[in-house]
């Protein structure tokens, strides 16, 4: 079996650095053998080295790689659906698909990509409403069961209800304390199912005028009510969090109509993820958010740059513009792409991405070189 050919080598030396970051690499990988199947002394050193480079990308120091992860399906020899099957030296991944459905594949996979190979995970869902992604199915299914012939869009307010029942809001009435307990409570079971199935933290798309759900219980003016669930999720998750489960740093990231978000909330977050696809004006992506949460709570190192993979998986889009971009403001948190598991299907696999990922760190380097250039000027 061919061994695995990476996109970015890693050394030791007192940290770790890259060898080489303007290659592109025109070797052929094979992701089913490699490092994923050995173990041996070599695959454990490189695999040690692989993480501790990782945490390299944890205190903004490097632009970080990112995207959304969809069709998690690892079984069989389609090696799409398998997060072992990314580049090596992608840093996060918000898993777009069921995040809580896992059964032994899926766990086995994620274990790959978080414990073996140092990447973080992030559970993610359009957020409008209490009770998302984590109420019972017995809930729907007894709404389901007990109104045959409804039209579905009925059926959805049906189920809706009894789903904000679940959690203890019953009056409809935004903004009464039953309500505020409901988002409370639905906060904290949400925390706690995301340590208890072993993510890395919580990446919340916020769409209130363009991802449906009619009023949604977290909907309000100025995204206040969003805001309160993004402070009790705080104390558990993000920069200002007091209580850490197990002691360790879970992320949350905001992506989404960001704007529409409450500034208030804007310093709660680890990241913030502009879907910038379609065409390339960095600054006035950078000037976006910024107008938003203003200059007290904007850091360009938290600024996500992502392209769509759902459309321009072929072609690239503009992700490469993105990972060669940093504001005259400061270097980019980063970049990556939605449903960059598409990319998958080009050649060489994840032929985009892999690019990406060096030009994001050589656009860096060369970025921070100029700064200390300048400075030695002065």
């Amino acid at each position: 079996m061919k061994r695995l050919k990476q996109l970015l080598y890693i050394i030791p030396l007192v940290g770790m650095m890259f060898v080489s970051c303007t290659e592109v690499e025109s070797l052929e990988i094979d992701h089913v053998g490699g490092y994923n199947t050995m173990n041996n002394e070599e695959s454990e050193q490189y695999y040690a080295d692989l993480r501790a480079w990782k945490e390299t990308g944890k205190d903004y120091s490097r632009p970080i790689s990112f995207g959304w992860f969809s069709n998690w399906s690892p079984e069989g020899a389609v090696r799409k659906g398998y997060l072992a099957s990314l580049p090596d030296s992608i840093d996060m991944v918000s898993m777009w698909s069921g995040p809580f459905d896992l059964n032994e594949a899926k766990i086995a996979d994620k274990n790959i990509f978080q414990q073996k190979k140092g990447g973080r995970l992030l559970a993610c869902f359009i957020l409008h409403n209490i009770g998302t992604g984590i109420t019972p199915s017995s809930v729907s299914e007894k709404v389901q069961a007990e109104n045959p012939g409804v039209t579905s869009k009925k059926l959805t307010e049906l189920i809706n209800n009894a789903t904000e029942a679940y959690w203890g809001f019953t009056s409809g009435v935004k903004g009464s304390e039953e309500h505020l307990n409901a988002i409370k409570r639905y906060a904290k079971a949400l925390v706690d199912t995301i340590v208890a199935t072993g993510y890395d933290g919580f990446d919340i798309d916020w769409e209130p005028n363009g991802g449906g759900d009619g009023g949604g219980s977290l909907k309000g003016e100025d995204g206040k009510y969003l805001h309160y669930f993004v402070t009790e999720v705080g104390k558990y998750f993000g920069p200002l969090a007091t209580e850490r489960p197990n002691g360790k740093h879970y992320y949350l990231a905001l992506d989404g109509e960001i704007w529409h978000a409450a500034k208030e909330s804007a310093p709660y977050f680890d990241y913030f993820i502009s879907q910038a696809y379609y065409n390339f004006s960095g600054e006035s992506r950078i000037k976006q958010i910024r107008d938003w949460c203003g200059d007290e709570y904007y850091n360009t190192r938290k600024h996500l740059l992502t392209e769509d993979f759902e459309l321009n998986w072929d072609w690239g889009g503009v992700l490469l513009d993105w990972a060669g971009f940093n504001s005259e403001r400061g270097p980019k948190g980063g970049v990556g792409a939605y449903r960059l598991d598409n990319d998958y299907d080009n050649t060489p696999d994840y032929k985009y991405m892999r690019q990406a990922i060096q030009l994001n760190q050589k656009a860096y380097q060369e970025y921070m070189d100029k700064q200390s250039n300048n400075k030695e000027e002065q």
